[in-house]
């Protein structure tokens, strides 16, 4: 082939697609372990969004916000994408992945005191040490009875969550299933060895990423299934929290 016609072909291609190998801004919200962890741009949820990125060539460049500025950040065009979003964020003008992390969360307590919950309802007849702000995220039942439960409180540090589950300072903590994996992980100021129950009283959350580029987003979702495919996904996964 003509050698002038060749690159002429090639410019044209790099003009209609995607470059290969691009540095995708990515409004992550401030950390979250193990999902998120700023200090070492990692975290379970982080790496599934690098390695997915990779795939067709691409690096991710985290841009660390506050929650609240993530959507207003991709809206104003500020970042290529943003993480941890759904259909709920109301976010316009989006490309969503496919769904690359679940959040679950859970009441967990020890299966000594053989309690019984068989919905969020029930909550209410022990006590319990919630996330910071989990009456603002976990629906309208619960928000009710964490108000009428004298021997409800909430804890922005959720190792302490854990801690005191395992120190029978409280009968349930209720926490996303993987941040309690984590920090009984981590756990040495008490002994963890105590079996548990989990209640799973609450619906898991399927979150996605959100991108400005349709056809950055359609590499993701073919990096995602294939993390998925290969074991890397769930290998990641447990990394953090086994």
């Amino acid at each position: 082939m003509n050698k002038i016609l060749t690159v002429s072909i090639l410019n044209l291609v790099l003009l209609i697609s995607p470059a290969f190998g691009d540095e995708i801004k990515v409004a992550v919200g401030l950390a979250l372990p193990p999902y998120v962890l700023s200090g070492t741009n990692s975290g379970m949820e982080m790496d599934i969004v690098k390695e997915a990125l990779a795939y067709k060539g691409h690096t991710l460049k985290p841009i660390y916000l506050p929650f609240i500025r993530v959507v207003k950040s991709f809206e104003s065009g500020a970042v290529d994408a943003a993480m941890t979003v759904n259909e709920s964020s109301q976010m316009t003008s989006v490309h969503y992945s496919d769904s690359h992390i679940t959040y679950q969360n859970v009441a967990v307590g020890l299966s000594e005191n053989a309690l019984a919950v068989e919905n969020i309802t029930a909550l209410g007849n022990h006590s319990v040490i919630a996330f910071q702000n989990a009456t603002k995220y976990l629906g309208d039942e619960f928000s009710k009875m964490a108000e009428t439960n004298k021997r409800y409180s909430e804890r922005a540090q959720q190792d302490k969550q854990v801690a005191m589950l395992y120190s029978k300072r409280v009968d349930l903590i209720v926490l996303d299933i993987n941040i309690y994996k984590y920090y009984k992980k981590l756990e040495k100021r008490v002994n963890t060895d105590a079996s548990i129950e989990v209640f799973e009283v609450f619906s898991p959350t399927d979150y996605k990423v959100g991108f400005q580029n349709k056809a950055i987003r359609d590499g993701f979702n073919e990096g995602l299934k294939a993390l998925k495919a290969n074991g890397r996904y769930r290998e990641i996964i447990d990394s953090y929290i086994n």
